[in-house]
């Protein structure tokens, strides 16, 4: 079996990153597997004898799609692919689409979350979505939005939660600082809603005089963030800690972590944050539901309530049966995805069928 990939992470051309170690995995599975992504030049990168990656010089979007479809064509004519897999569901799933109904290659749309889901995108997810083969998506929340609203068949729809290793003997790690400090890690974008986190701090502090909040991240909307700050005079209890490529020491010694996305397909540092054991507190978005369970595995609050975040946040603060009940049935949840091996069959049984169509 061979896999087109269509992508827009251009981090995959860098052979000791995780996505190019991600890819020559699932390599590992198929015949041969070609990714193509828009690049500061064109390059090609053998990541392994079954694994190449295809960088195109990008310019402006338009002639960057324009030159991952013309590539893809000359892909395509030199060799027969089974199936093209685009990387989101909006233009590359377009080009894929055209791409596969004229090779007659089986189609994969991957599907992570509808972030920007509005105009000429919105167009096309609806278009594209219901002719794909199969549709990878990351949660049973996106499988039932996608029967809903974009009337996908259901058994088109293939699940796979993004794998994180959730196996770690790191010990937690006391501190004697006296604080309660929470923790986010995220992009610092608008729909992330970093704001309502500092929001409902302002009003923790009213009432807890310990209390932090570090934001590790970066973004468009970290200037925003640090005018909220600003003006409600929490410099010394929301730090800003940029971006931190391995976050495990924080995990092992901070108290808490809070996401509060609008949006959200999945939620990576979720799980890998609750496999340390630190309580969860998210807004009902991604893994919500499926791996992280109201008053179980965390706490979920209705998405932009910030008077709810507020008072789950208290709740964590002053009730430490509640805490090591969340702790240990985080854990507990996270332990029960699939690993990697699963994961990894997973993708595969997705191609199969996408090709069988």
């Amino acid at each position: 079996m061979k896999i087109l990939g269509l992508g827009l992470d251009q981090t995959i051309l860098d052979k000791d990153s995780a996505l190019a170690q991600r890819a020559k995995e699932y390599g590992d599975l198929v015949e041969k597997y070609v990714v193509i992504v828009p690049a500061k030049s064109n390059q090609e990168i053998k990541l392994s004898d079954k694994v190449t990656v295809h960088g195109i010089k990008a310019g402006n979007k338009i002639f960057t799609l324009f030159a991952i479809y013309k590539l893809a064509k000359k892909v395509l004519k030199q060799k027969k692919f089974d199936v093209i897999t685009a990387q989101d569901q909006y233009f590359l799933a377009l080009l894929a689409y055209r791409l596969a109904k004229q090779f007659r290659n089986g189609l994969e749309v991957q599907v992570h979350g509808f972030e920007k889901f509005s105009g000429i995108r919105k167009k096309i997810a609806e278009f594209v979505l219901p002719k794909a083969n199969v549709v990878r998506v990351v949660s049973q929340r996106l499988k039932r939005q996608l029967i809903k609203d974009f009337k996908v068949k259901e058994n088109n729809i293939v699940v796979v939660p993004i794998y994180v290793d959730v196996h770690n003997d790191l010990p937690r790690m006391e501190r004697q600082d006296g604080k309660f400090i929470f923790m986010t890690a995220s992009r610092l974008v608008p729909v992330k809603n970093i704001i309502m986190q500092i929001e409902a701090v302002h009003k923790l502090t009213k009432e807890h005089d310990n209390v932090e909040l570090w934001i590790f991240g970066q973004g468009p909307s970290k200037c925003k963030i640090k005018e909220q700050i600003k003006s409600l005079r929490l410099e010394s209890r929301v730090k800003l800690k940029g971006w931190v490529d391995n976050l495990d020491k924080y995990y092992q010694q901070l108290d808490a972590f809070v996401l509060s996305s609008d949006a959200e397909g999945w939620g990576m540092v979720i799980v890998r944050a609750a496999s340390f054991g630190l309580p969860i507190i998210m807004t009902d978005v991604g893994c919500a539901g499926e791996v992280i369970n109201d008053q179980r595995s965390g706490l979920v609050v209705p998405v932009g309530d910030t008077e709810a975040l507020h008072q789950a946040m208290k709740k964590i603060i002053t009730d430490d049966n509640l805490r090591d009940k969340l702790s240990g049935g985080g854990r507990q949840a996270v332990q029960q995805l699939p690993n990697k091996e699963q994961t990894r069959q997973l993708y595969k049984q997705s191609w199969q069928q996408a090709a069988k169509k």
